[in-house]
């Protein structure tokens, strides 16, 4: 930067301001009113120019990635089989409910029992407005949305580790929110009044901004202290004639500067308003498969060996049924496969192929559900929907249901959404003392109310102990994504990679899946076009 332009405020120096001042949901709004938000770019399918007529193209995995392609192929003409190693089709897309089995890699076996037909999105669980093609197969397919509360500023803070009075105790995260920002108001209010702005922004907009700070109630229009407000919240609300209630005391800002939660789901991906499908989220994977023939999948068939020639590609399998080979032969095959099941495939791929396959990293993650017999977040302490955020590396989070609201039945927590040495502990706890420790920690946050209204019923899955899974998602380095995925985009002679895995900015995401998909069927369009 040169001395002519040293002072210039500009549009990285704003950005940055707005994400120390509001956060970084404040910072996105304003990256998405110069477009530069992190939005699906892909609204809809790509065009496919050629016909598939003659061509049969191998899926292998039955995943949203596989049935998609399934689906966009087969309109065009071509003949598609599905090979999947379970009984089921939508791989992580799932919901855990009556009847459900989940067994781990080791014996551990669950059945799930909650009662009232309620769920436990095991997988994916939310759907951000951006995400575009999920959107879209939403729409197509007609599965029905209903709004997902991912913020309520009822649910809790809980810092397990730490100093001061914060610790050890579940704060609303109302109370948090807003003393964090009034402070930040009165400490920005008082460095505009002290000049210490003066070189950065102009005498008019530091007057502009004043006044903005000023009109939020945040802080008192003369002095600029942070006080007591209506947004933080009452001690005693008002009631009738006289009373005015007394408004709640802000904690001091040396007590909040110990707290280090309160940021994790304030990003463009975790808005306080998502989607979630109507019933559980494999909606959505029941409906693609309702929109695929039956005969098309290929059910309890094991990938043994994938091999290749300069004109075909063959894919031995073992029916997890009946122990016995068989083979299936296409023009070409597209890898729905996640990564870590994919490496332990033999195969004939290049090694540079290889390498990108093994480059990222597993990821552990285990979410475990508990039914409770009263919706007591509801009817004790006003909390409907949204995630209470905590440090507890075995938990995380724990989600309050957005549907159902003051019905009389039962409710489905998701009390831990843990992730890796987090996933890892509570992954190598048996069912059963995973349900325990969910309980546990439960307690920390709603005392004598967890283990009260717990009615027995839990479900948890670990996803990195799973036979055909042996990870929640993969995680890439800056440096493999630059030095390794390349040779992924190209593929292989006649296997292309799709899945997941192949859009590592978007782990664990569903829209990452599917267009990937799209990607590799406009890949595979280009390459019989050439044939």
């Amino acid at each position: 930067m040169t001395d002519e332009n040293k002072n210039e405020f500009t549009k990285r120096d704003f950005l940055t301001s707005m994400g120390l001042i509001s956060g970084t949901a404040a910072m996105m709004t304003t990256l998405a009113g110069w477009n530069m938000a992190m939005a699906s770019t892909m609204m809809a399918p790509p065009k496919l120019s050629t016909e598939g007529k003659g061509k049969k193209i191998l899926i292998l995995g039955a995943g949203l990635s596989g049935m998609v392609c399934a689906m966009e192929l087969r309109e065009k003409g071509y003949e598609v089989q599905i090979i999947e190693a379970k009984p089921t089709a939508g791989g992580r897309c799932m919901s855990a409910r009556k009847g459900t089995v989940i067994e781990d890699v080791g014996g551990d076996r669950q059945v799930c029992d909650f009662e009232n037909n309620q769920y436990l999105n095991v997988g994916p669980w939310r759907i951000p407005p951006t995400h575009h093609s999920t959107l879209y197969y939403c729409r197509k397919l007609g599965v029905a949305l209903e709004p997902f509360i991912n913020k309520s500023f009822e649910a809790y803070y809980y810092q397990s580790e730490g100093e001061g009075p914060l610790t050890g105790v579940p704060i609303r995260q109302r109370e948090v929110d807003a003393d964090r920002m009034g402070y930040v108001q009165e400490l920005l209010a008082k460095c505009i009044t002290g000049g210490t702005l003066e070189e950065k922004i102009t005498t008019e907009d530091q007057e502009a901004l004043l006044e903005y700070l000023r009109s939020t109630g945040l802080i008192d229009r003369k002095e600029l202290d942070y006080h007591a407000n209506v947004t933080r919240g009452w001690d005693r609300m008002p009631t009738v004639g006289t009373d005015m209630g007394k408004l709640a005391d802000p904690f001091k800002l040396t007590e909040l500067l110990k707290m280090k939660l309160g940021s994790r789901e304030a990003d463009s991906e975790h808005t306080p308003a998502l989607f979630q499908p109507v019933g559980g989220m494999d909606q959505i994977a029941r409906a693609m498969e309702r929109a695929i023939p039956k005969k098309i999948f290929n059910f309890n068939c094991e990938i043994a060996e994938i091999s290749q020639t300069d004109s075909d590609v063959t894919v031995s399998v073992v029916d997890t049924k009946s122990g016995k080979m068989k083979t299936f032969k296409g023009d070409y095959a597209i890898s729905c496969l996640p990564f870590p099941l994919l490496n332990k495939i033999k195969t004939d791929f290049r090694q540079d192929v290889i390498d990108g396959l093994s480059a990222p990293a597993s990821a552990p993650v285990v979410k475990l559900g508990l039914q409770f017999s009263e919706r007591f977040w509801e009817t004790q302490e006003d909390i409907y929907g949204g995630i209470t955020v905590n440090d507890i590396d075995e938990s995380g989070n724990i989600s309050y249901p957005s549907s159902e609201m003051f019905s009389n039945k039962t409710g489905v927590l998701l009390t831990s959404y843990a992730h890796r040495g987090g996933a890892i502990k509570l992954g190598n706890r048996s069912s059963a003392e995973r349900i325990e420790r969910g309980l546990e920690i439960g307690e920390l946050i709603h005392p004598g109310r967890f283990r009260k209204y717990f009615n027995g019923k839990g479900i948890s899955m670990a996803w990195h102990k799973q036979k055909y899974q042996l990870a929640g998602w993969v995680q890439w380095s800056r440096r493999n994504i630059e030095t390794k995925m390349p040779a992924l985009m190209k593929g292989e002679k006649r296997v292309l990679f799709s899945g997941n895995g192949m859009a590592p900015n978007h782990q664990g995401w569903m829209f990452a899946a599917i267009e990937s998909a799209w990607n590799s069927i406009s890949d595979l369009d280009k390459r019989v076009a050439k044939d």
